[in-house]
């Protein structure tokens, strides 16, 4: 192994300093991926290049891999840059998936695995051996459609209780309203009482399924803020804190905002709020916050983490969680739904009876909207606060603080500038905002290697001369 070059490609950047829609966030967003997930596609898909450029025979890359490569083309400047400096060029054409081919990436995919064994170690799973990394958590997809059964669960509760009227009707009539009443609310705390330990239980157990993961291990301190407040502009609050706190950003006696130091710092998320204000006289909170919800940066901390979610959401050991709670929580509705029946054929009297089902009718649809949230607002960040504290416990850094305090540690002098209206997102409301930035588009194919690709699957090749 050529470990001067290699060293060399390692610490080739295709990111230009404060870009704020540059190759990596640009990469990111576009494939709904997190950041660290990103940086080590990238990290992959260098080491791919490189062998692609030290050895003679052809090598064929992964199909995350390949996502990169593509997007990679496309930055035709540093594309070049990044080959000159591998001192061979890499041509990327497409396979035409002729059987000839298809054993010739064959062997070439066997070739590119033993050639990353022998210079870096076992190949990364996420990257090498999955179409879509989120395959890794391997979670069964349920059949059915969790939002339209919470949709709909009303209307099955109501069509439940005829049937559910018919069984017991000669038992209900036994009962008297004070009595019947009394008894259906005491069953209904108890019930809810019980689903809330076998909800946070399943959760529990379903997260240690998949919490060795390497994408959900290495989720970064602020997609672990969106993960738990289930917002963007909770994030923008706390990068903004930090900068009032490093004195980069004042706070006037007429509550706007106005930055005194435009000097960039590590954290790209601070420099993106610095690069907005730099554009702009002393401006209010809620507009610098609507401005930075519209960068890229930000918007695809939304993107990655409602990948996740969606993907642990659709999943078949969620999905039967979440339908032992609708198919009790209806059941015991329907019981109700069916005294009132039960009541209005008799000519009883049933205004107290109505009184008590729709607010158990209301709770009972905030709480299955509360059990979609537990695992990505508590049960994931509960897990994660133990790792918050040890960071934090070894070294200073704000993003963990936030994320284990929230609110506790913005600056007094900032808190009422926060409190304004903003929309959180829910799971079924799943849109952002479009980003703010373009890039130049170009091809690139010329030199002594050849690539085969399967271009939008899988890519076929490259290397041999």
């Amino acid at each position: 192994m050529n470990k001067t070059l290699w060293e060399k490609v390692l610490a080739f950047s295709f990111d230009q300093p404060n870009d704020q829609y540059g190759f990596s966030t640009r990469l990111a967003l576009e494939n709904h991926w997190t950041i660290h997930f990103t940086q080590s596609a990238i990290i992959e898909y260098k080491k791919f290049l490189f062998l692609a450029a030290t050895n003679n025979e052809m090598v064929s890359p992964s199909a995350i891999v390949d996502i990169v490569w593509h997007q990679h083309l496309i930055f035709t400047n540093s594309y070049s840059d990044f080959c000159d400096l591998l001192g061979k060029r890499i041509e990327h054409i497409p396979s035409t998936h002729n059987r000839s081919e298809f054993d010739k990436f064959k062997i070439a995919k066997e070739r590119t695995k033993e050639l990353y064994e022998v210079n870096f170690g076992p190949q990364l799973a996420e990257i090498w051996h999955y179409h879509n990394e989120l395959d890794s958590l391997h979670l069964e997809r349920s059949k059915y459609e969790i939002l339209k059964l919470r949709k709909n669960f009303l209307i099955y509760t109501i069509a439940l209780s005829f049937p559910v009227c018919l069984a017991i009707f000669s038992f209900l009539i036994k009962i008297n309203n004070p009595n019947f009443l009394i008894v259906y609310l005491l069953l209904f705390v108890v019930v809810i009482l019980f689903l809330k330990f076998y909800v946070r239980k399943s959760f529990l157990l379903l997260y240690d399924k998949i919490k060795n993961n390497f994408i959900l291990q290495n989720l970064t301190a602020l997609e672990m803020v969106f993960f738990k407040e289930n917002k963007r502009d909770a994030v923008v609050h706390g990068v903004v804190n930090n900068l009032i706190i490093n004195h980069k950003i004042k706070i006037l006696t007429n509550d706007r905002l106005e930055l005194i130091d435009e000097s960039f710092v590590e954290n790209r998320y601070e420099n993106c709020i610095v690069e907005i204000m730099k554009d702009f006289e002393p401006m209010s909170y809620k507009e610098l916050c609507k401005t930075a919800l519209q960068k890229p940066i930000f918007e695809q901390l939304q993107k990655a983490t409602y990948r996740i979610r969606n993907r642990i959401f659709d999943s078949k050991e969620f999905a039967n969680v979440v339908i032992v709670v609708m198919s009790i929580l209806g059941f015991l509705l329907s019981i109700g739904f069916s005294r009132f029946i039960t009541g209005v054929w008799r000519g009883k009297p049933i205004t107290f009876l109505l009184f008590a089902i729709i607010p158990l009718a209301l709770i009972s649809l905030y709480y299955i909207n509360q059990v979609l949230n537990l695992m990505f607002t508590t049960i994931i960040p509960s897990v994660f606060e133990d790792k918050a504290r040890i960071v934090a416990a070894y070294e200073k850094n704000w993003e963990w603080d936030y994320f284990l305090y929230g609110n506790i540690v913005l600056a007094s002098s900032f808190l009422p500038l926060i409190n304004y209206n903003t929309n959180s997102v829910s799971p079924n409301n799943l849109t952002s905002s479009g980003s703010c930035g373009t890039s130049s588009c170009g091809t690139s194919s010329c030199g002594t290697s050849s690539c085969g690709s399967s271009c939008g699957s899988s890519c076929g090749g490259c290397g041999g001369d």
